[in-house]
């Protein structure tokens, strides 16, 4: 984690290097908390719920029947009514079940990711956008970002050079209260919201391509 985040930041010093810093304006945002504030943030959720839910009430299905296959295996097993062939064609029946339950549950995962991607990906590129034309006028030379998964590259910084509300405005959104614990700010299209159980990432390597939060 401390060589991740000492890469990092020797990345952004590399950026800064041609500039000193007496010289440089920099700003800092968090793209994660521009989302959460924007209205299209409920409806990429509330998609995502639809669509995993769709995919989730199949795999219950397909639960169901394999469940149901094997109850009755066992009870013919049980009552010593089964000739050896017909036995083992109901072991691979149920072999074949489950494999094509794993299978499926995989591929569900995948679409919920793919349509993660697709819903947010156009979001970030409005996202970024923005943080480049606020950037451009506030003339900044460099705009970070202040969240990075679970390294946090910003450590410090005066809230005078935080765009986030200014960028979260150009976009539409409600400003976001600073002094709110960040739970409070935060939307749930970052959250895992994956099919087969486990819900998706936001953040995910699965969510959408994030601005690079460059300056101009």
């Amino acid at each position: 984690m401390k060589k991740q985040l000492i890469g990092v930041l020797a990345v952004a010093l590399t950026l800064v290097s041609t500039v000193t810093w007496a010289q440089a304006k920099v700003g800092y945002t968090n793209a994660d908390l521009i989302l959460s504030a924007l209205p299209e943030a409920k409806t990429i959720e509330a998609e995502l719920k639809t669509y995993s839910s769709q995919i989730q009430a199949e795999m219950d299905k397909k639960q169901q029947e394999a469940q149901k296959k094997y109850q009755e295996y066992m009870q013919a097993v049980q009552g010593g009514n089964l000739a050896p062939s017909i036995r083992d064609a109901k072991e691979k029946e149920i072999q074949a079940l489950q494999q094509g339950l794993q299978e499926f549950q995989e591929k569900a995962q995948q679409d919920v990711q793919a349509k993660q991607q697709a819903l947010l990906s156009p979001v970030y590129d409005k996202i970024q956008d923005a943080i480049d034309e606020v950037a451009k006028a506030e003339n900044f030379d460099f705009i970070i970002t202040s969240n990075a998964g679970a390294v946090p590259i910003l450590l410090y910084a005066k809230d005078e050079y935080d765009i986030t509300n200014k960028v979260i405005v150009k976009l539409g959104g409600k400003p976001i209260d600073k002094t709110a614990p960040p739970a409070a700010n935060q939307g749930g299209t970052g959250g895992n919201n994956q099919a087969g159980g486990n819900k998706p990432a936001t953040n995910p390597a699965g969510q959408g391509n994030k601005p690079k939060t460059g300056g101009n």
